[in-house]
């Protein structure tokens, strides 16, 4: 048992853990050379607008005026620069194949949204969406990250894949989940009550 054992254990998973070692799929972490591929779970999604103030999102279910941003600035006790712009976002319950663990997908990239919502929409790939994945790429850094999405033959076709998959699924169903808990600031992965 080395001195640094846990910690080189505990920085491992976490580079390793495409998602930011939470529940989350960490945008950050994909680059060009460490695409992530997911799979969607369950049947429901969220969608919404959020606004970003001190480095905290704030999401909603409509588009906000400028009262609701202060309003729910007020709650948050952040301090709106008064420039802020709402922009759609979208969130999926995602198995992250790199983390190898269920995790909420919340994004506003158009550049993502466009391609899941062709794919989602093709005859085809929408009778059986379990049986592709996306694998998400992205070019440049900073405010210059740009990010692409594709479909490609899912890895759930194989069935002690997909056995584990759902077993992890039916893990967090029953622990209770509710993507919308994103409109509220709440957990995903919790129920509210």
């Amino acid at each position: 048992m080395g001195f640094l054992e846990n910690v080189i254990a505990v920085k491992q998973q976490a580079a390793n853990n495409s998602g930011g070692g939470a529940n989350y799929l960490n945008m950050s972490a994909i680059t060009e050379d460490q695409p992530a591929r997911i799979t969607l779970l369950g049947e429901s999604s969220a969608a919404g607008f959020e606004v970003w103030v001190s480095k905290k999102p704030m999401r909603f279910a409509t588009e906000p005026s400028r009262e609701d941003i202060n309003q729910r600035a007020e709650e948050l006790k952040v301090t709106p620069q008064g420039d802020e712009k709402a922009r759609p976002f979208y969130a999926f319950f995602v198995w992250n194949y790199d983390a190898e663990k269920v995790q909420a997908f919340s994004f506003s990239a158009v550049s993502l949204i466009d391609p899941i919502i062709a794919a989602l929409s093709d005859e085809e790939i929408g009778a059986e969406p379990h049986a592709y994945d996306f694998k998400i790429s992205a070019t440049g850094m900073g405010m210059d990250k740009r990010y692409a999405a594709s479909c490609v033959p899912g890895k759930r076709r194989q069935p002690a894949v997909d056995k584990k998959i759902a077993t992890a699924w039916d893990e967090v169903v029953g622990e209770g989940c509710e993507l919308s808990n994103l409109l509220v600031g709440g957990d995903p992965f919790k129920a509210l009550f």
